[in-house]
């Protein structure tokens, strides 16, 4: 079997993974030093395997004819042309999960930054002021209500820390999820217009997809409490920047707490940067720890099928279960 372990920030001091130590001993393994794509179609010609954190375009796909796997060292993998994958039988596994308690303490933090106007009065601080920032916007977060869109591993997570932390009553938006399971994370199942309009805070962890692309947009902000706070540390796409923006100049609602953005890296004229009631990190959901831990589940994933094993977080069941290359 050969691999390619396409380099980047998931790929570093990867020589000192002991995974991908294990790993060489059972396959070829390659390290792609870039992303480029002419470099990734030459170098994934008769790859079986690919672990990558960046973007698989659909031409390196189609320059791979013995790829049966494309394994993501990330959560999304939106980066991945996936109706190219599917047609040429190879699957998608990403690393769900592994990053969950990253991602709700960063998204919490956010959340409570902009409840208390934390950098605000910060950055006021500095300058030598007194004066107490937004008060009147000012919230206390125990015990009030958190629209989560989305009960996946994060949003389920989310769910945990926001009932058992802070005692807050929980709304959730998320179509392939029953009441019962809601319930099992004390939330109560809604449509996202009451999630919308009921919720003290509303907080998205969806994948990107043809789904959920804007789903958020100026209607669905709209209905948002004016002391309502928005987050959103999933994919910038799931929201209509523009639209986010508009609602917060006009302070409609109290703020927003963003760890992405629909293009990355921010531009330096992206009106979000003026704004001061908006929490802005340059998509940091997962800390350094987090993304070793994200590589190493990733090469041990690509372990097991080197050893005759089934992947595990197939994203991709339909693929898996229909094409030869894994059907035996």
């Amino acid at each position: 079997m050969k691999v390619l372990f396409v380099a980047g920030r998931w790929a570093q001091d990867v020589d000192k993974s002991e995974s991908l130590k294990e790993l060489r001993k059972l396959a070829y393994v390659e390290i792609a030093e870039s992303g480029d794509e002419k470099i990734l179609k030459e170098k994934a010609k008769d790859v079986d395997v690919i672990i990558t954190g960046g973007p698989i375009t659909g031409e390196v796909i189609r320059s791979a004819d013995k790829l049966k796997m494309i394994q993501t060292t990330s959560v999304g993998y939106d980066y991945i042309d996936e109706a190219t994958a599917a047609a040429h039988g190879a699957i998608i596994c990403n690393v769900g999960g592994v990053n969950a308690n990253s991602v709700v303490e960063l998204c919490f933090g956010m959340i409570l930054d902009i409840a208390r106007r934390i950098s605000a009065h910060n950055r006021s601080m500095r300058e030598g002021s007194w004066t107490r920032v937004d008060i009147e916007r000012q919230i206390e977060i125990r015990g009030s209500t958190i629209g989560i869109v989305g009960l996946g591993a994060i949003g389920s997570r989310m769910a945990q820390f926001a009932k058992h932390a802070l005692n807050m009553k929980i709304l959730t938006c998320d179509p392939y999820i029953t009441e019962a399971k809601a319930e099992q994370f004390c939330a109560k199942l809604v449509d996202l217009e009451t999630l919308m309009k009921d919720s003290d805070i509303v907080t998205v962890h969806v994948p990107l997809n043809d789904e959920t692309r804007h789903m958020i947009g100026e209607k669905e902000l709209r209905l948002m409490k004016p002391t309502a706070i928005f987050a959103n540390t999933s994919r910038g796409p799931v929201v209509d920047e523009q639209a986010l923006v508009k609602i917060l100049k006009e302070k409609r609602i109290s703020g927003a707490c963003l760890d992405v953005f629909e293009v990355e890296p921010l531009s330096i004229d992206n009106p979000l940067r003026n704004l001061e009631n908006v929490s802005l990190v340059p998509h940091i959901g997962s800390t350094p720890g987090i993304m070793v831990k994200m590589r190493e589940t990733a090469v041990k994933n690509v372990i097991r099928v080197a050893k005759g094993l089934p992947p595990m977080s197939i994203q991709t069941l339909k693929t898996y279960y229909s094409n030869p290359k894994w059907v035996k």
